[in-house]
């Protein structure tokens, strides 16, 4: 890929670079708005690596320019910004972020969910068109429409009082609700995914092999586990999951490990990406010690999930 990294100070610069180098990315510097705005009017870069503030200017100078001096440019722009700033999620130039500081493998796996999320879309526009042209056939030089396939009832869960769609919370020291939860969908039904520091095997064991997916995580990333500091190719795979599977349903059974792990704020936001940023229906279902939380930590989870106790439902 052709990359512009754009941020005025040198050591950042050479850092990122080597990192994208060495995965043979053709790579170009800048230090100002200005140089930003010209490389990539000569460069035409696939992706920027864009500082939130560039010298004393506002890095998102740079995409108003472009989008003004260049209309029909598709900039791609990866943030890197202070794990305080929230990224502007109403921007559909801003493909993602990385927050400071950061490791090595923060930058490769941002350029690697761009990779990934673009080959989706390409995906899915094919797709789209597949099923387009599926619908239509030729029939004595009339168009019929094929009938579509009868969809497979959905499991009645009324009478727990949890809406498939919706995303709920357990505030517990010891993952006990969230299991409970997780019983209630019939696995013939809905897919099920549980992101855990637990053995996949012990997980498994506890729904039985066939039933659920896993994901689990340690520090190393080893072993057919994810590392749990790695956030990005975390959300790659939960993303994936979601994309692929009927009906999903993604569990975080100890979400206080991932916290402890990578960090309040960091962790918060890559759930609230997550959600957000779902393209089909699904529930999550979050179980982490209250303990630890600061009101405001509540109050940011409870802005996307509802409480989840057995008791008053």
């Amino acid at each position: 890929m052709k990359i512009l990294i754009v941020d005025d100070n040198v050591a950042v610069q050479e850092i990122i670079r080597d990192i994208l180098a060495e995965r043979d990315h053709n790579v170009r510097l800048a230090s100002t708005v200005d140089e930003a705005v010209e490389k990539i009017k000569s460069f035409e870069p696939d992706v920027v690596m864009l500082d939130s503030w560039v010298g004393d200017e506002d890095g998102m100078h740079v995409v108003s320019r472009i989008k003004e001096e260049m209309p029909n440019f598709d900039l791609k722009v990866i943030l890197i910004k202070s794990s305080g700033e929230l990224a502007p999620t109403d921007n559909p130039n801003i493909k993602g972020w990385v927050d400071k500081p950061f490791k090595s493998s923060d930058i490769i796996d941002a350029i690697e969910e761009l990779k990934i999320a673009e080959a989706e879309a390409v995906q899915a526009e094919e797709d789209r068109k597949k099923s387009k042209r599926r619908t239509k056939t030729r029939s004595g030089g009339f168009l019929s429409r094929k009938r579509k396939a009868e969809p497979e009832p959905v499991q009645d869960l009324s009478e727990s009082g949890v809406v498939f769609g919706m995303s709920y919370i357990m505030f517990e020291p010891e993952p006990e609700r969230v299991y409970e939860f997780v019983s209630l969908f019939d696995p013939s039904k809905y897919s099920i995914l549980i992101v855990t520091s637990d053995r996949a095997k012990a997980i498994k064991e506890r729904f039985s092999y066939e039933s659920v997916d896993v994901i689990p995580l340690t520090s190393s990333g080893r072993a057919g586990t994810l590392e749990i500091q790695a956030l990005g190719s975390m959300m790659v795979r939960i993303s994936q999951f979601i994309n692929e599977k009927e009906r999903p349903v993604v569990v975080f059974d100890t979400f206080g490990d991932i916290i402890e792990a990578n960090g309040m704020n960091p962790s918060l936001l890559m759930l609230q990406q997550l959600m957000t940023g779902m393209t089909k229906v699904c529930t999550f279902a979050v179980s982490v010690d209250g303990a630890p939380l600061t009101g405001k930590d509540r109050g940011i989870l409870l802005h996307n999930l509802h409480v989840y106790d057995k008791e008053s439902i």
